[in-house]
């Protein structure tokens, strides 16, 4: 007899095994160092930030965007792998016990974060909403109760036979979230007793009627399953050679046609590392938040000599981030096969990552001066990271680069 419970046990040790490998890898890299000035940065600063915001700031519409989020998005993880459809297929109507492991689990980790982002909007919260400690108490188990429904509800919707069927309930999840969350931070908890009774009513006649009427979609809880295992790998693929990441290629059109460059030998890594950029796995979008998350801290920290450093800060995150792009196809036979020399492969990723460092730096420098900061504080941050772009792609990417050849 197959024991469901222990097959559930060793997946998920051997998951947090694989994890906790690429994340040491992670923890002894460059970036780690930029986190973690980061985060001390941002710690000194929060309380300065929060005594800056007005009596009017919309808070509670933050907590309701953040929230409604976090819940609606419950994604239960089955550690389900591809030969299940061979093996545990014929045995579906034996596997409730594995399927409540995984929403138990789903449940720990899910509500962990739940609480991780209250505490850290804890102190808006007290100012804003109440700061009582009660009402604090009593909206952390509401929202955690939230949380167990929609993991279950969005549980009963994978059972659905269409992406768009699925879509559809996730946005009426989405709208009594939104609802719920709005009640709970503005404490009218008799509206909340109705919200609370038409989610029993969902639970029980929406999504119950979808467990009596399907079964389980196993393609599509490998593709979810799958896709969890993806984001995985596409962060340790950042720091370290991944063979199980499947790429992903987005046409991209818009973004691709500024890839372009002369047709000739010396320029042939030119446009393919052009094209993967903008065009392969998360580069771009990890490059694309990176500016977004540097732009938000330069404009919550007041005007000094932390602007210079948070840019070079940024710059480093962005160099360390973007060096994975250099090795993107490594083991591809075609691309060993290019009758180039290797000092071309290397110049022309040298100069696209030292393009894009240079317009990132340019985006912060123009972003203080629009902000009103002085013009002697401007060139400092310019020069500065002129000469860091300059010394970080000529010394330490060379350094990493050559390691990896």
């Amino acid at each position: 007899m197959i024991d469901f419970t222990k097959i559930w046990r060793v997946r998920k040790d051997q998951y947090f095994s694989l994890a906790l490998r690429y994340f040491r890898l992670i923890g002894n890299s460059g970036f780690m160092l930029s986190l973690y000035i980061l985060f001390v940065t941002g710690s000194f600063y929060y309380a300065r930030i929060l005594k800056q915001l007005p009596d009017n700031f919309p808070a509670l519409w933050l907590f309701v965007a953040v929230f409604a989020y976090l819940l609606t998005k419950s994604p239960v993880r089955t550690f389900l792998r591809n030969g299940d459809l061979v093996f545990l297929l014929p045995v579906e109507s034996r596997m409730k016990e594995y399927f409540r492991h995984s929403i138990r689990y789903s449940m720990v980790v899910q509500s962990f974060i739940v609480v991780l982002v209250f505490v850290a909007l804890g102190p808006l919260f007290s100012k804003y909403i109440s700061g009582r400690g009660l009402e604090m108490i009593i909206t952390i188990v509401l929202l955690l109760a939230a949380k167990l429904w929609n993991i279950k509800t969005s549980w009963e919707e994978q059972r659905l036979p269409f992406n768009r069927n699925r879509r559809n309930h996730t946005y009426l999840r989405l709208a009594v979230n939104a609802v719920f969350v709005y009640l709970l931070f503005q404490k009218a908890y008799v509206f909340l007793i109705a919200i609370l009774a038409i989610m029993y009513v969902l639970s029980n006649f929406v999504f119950g009627y979808i467990k009596k009427a399907h079964g389980y979609k196993w393609e599509h809880l490998l593709e979810v399953e799958n896709g969890m295992m993806m984001k995985l790998y596409r962060v340790a693929n950042l720091f370290t050679d991944v063979p199980q990441l499947a790429q992903r290629v987005r046409p991209r059109a818009w973004l691709s046609s500024l890839s372009k460059v002369s047709y000739s030998h010396s320029h042939t890594f030119d446009g393919l590392y052009r094209k993967t950029f903008f065009r392969s796995n998360d580069y771009f979008g990890i490059y694309i938040r990176l500016i977004l998350i540097g732009g938000l801290f330069l404009f919550w920290i007041p005007q000094g000599w932390w602007h210079p450093a948070l840019v070079l800060l940024f710059l480093h995150a962005t160099g360390i981030q973007l060096l994975p792009l250099y090795k993107h196809h490594k083991g591809n036979v075609w691309f060993e096969l290019y009758p180039v020399k290797h000092q071309w492969r290397l110049r022309a990723f040298q100069k696209w990552l030292r393009l894009l460092m240079l317009i990132q730096a340019v985006l912060y420098v123009a972003f203080l001066l629009a902000m009103g900061g002085t013009w002697t504080n401007g060139v400092v941050c310019a020069v500065l990271a002129v000469i860091f772009v300059w010394l970080f792609t000529e010394y330490y990417t060379k350094k990493q680069l050559l390691r990896v050849r």
